[in-house]
């Protein structure tokens, strides 16, 4: 099944209809109790018809293509906005390595977000030794100024503590104890990238801020900070900056 020869490296397609590769599907439609190769293809035709094409039209409750994406995206999105931050995701590095490829197709540059690649055993007991494990390794290999972290489905479905883990982390030896390390808990199954962007934001200013005490406004002292998530193309950001100015 190996291919050690070089010369003889095959395409997906004409790989998987090797006997070897067929012999294993057959095996393993068989443990599966799949359906009968009559039926597959009776399903196929089928979803070619006008009787499907109306009962696919008709379903209100699927919108294709929303205009929106998931709380990491948009939490990743803010991150960068701040000068030498590097994105932090705890979860999976699937998820991840879809946030870098979507940004770097948007931004038309390559895109640096990090992940703590959590597997099945991060999902059973946790995954703090993961955080502790990546930040380290952000750290020392990417010499960031702060590092943002934010969550996939997966560790919030297992209910992981950013705080105890950062803190845990830090004890550690993973970062220093005076280096910012903010974070926001942005479940992909609730809100939108909008969301995720907010809850960043909010991360990062309190973090930034935690030791200073407010001062009363005056006149000469009051500012106004625009922050506005987008997902607009580099175009359309020229013509809006002027806006922000």
């Amino acid at each position: 099944m190996a291919q050690n020869n070089i010369d003889n490296i095959k395409d997906h397609v004409e790989l998987f209809h090797q006997d070897e590769y067929q012999e294993l599907f057959a095996a393993k439609k068989e443990f599966e109790g799949g359906h009968s190769p009559e039926e597959v293809t009776r399903i196929a035709e089928w979803t070619k018809t006008w009787e499907y094409r109306e009962k696919n039209f008709s379903r209100e409750a699927l919108t294709v293509n929303p205009a929106k994406a998931c709380q990491p995206l948009g939490a990743i999105l803010a991150a960068v906005g701040f000068e030498g931050t590097l994105p932090f995701v705890h979860g999976s590095q699937g998820c991840v390595a879809y946030f870098r490829s979507h940004f770097t197709r948007h931004f038309k540059e390559p895109f640096s977000a990090v992940s703590s690649s959590m597997t099945e055993d991060a999902a059973v007991f946790g995954g703090q030794n993961n955080m502790i494990d990546g930040l380290a390794n952000s750290y020392s290999l990417y010499k960031p100024k702060m590092i943002a972290v934010c969550t996939t489905c997966m560790a919030e479905v297992i209910g992981d503590d950013l705080q105890a883990f950062i803190n845990n982390a830090k004890t550690a030896g993973s970062v220093p104890q005076e280096f910012p390390v903010p974070y926001a808990h942005t479940p992909s199954f609730v809100g939108s990238h909008i969301t995720g962007y907010d809850n960043m934001i909010k991360g990062i200013l309190t973090n930034l801020t935690k030791d200073q005490k407010q001062k009363p406004p005056t006149a000469k002292s009051t500012s106004f900070l625009a922050l506005k998530p987008t997902l607009a193309t580099c175009a359309k950001l020229s013509e809006l900056r002027p806006w922000w100015a």
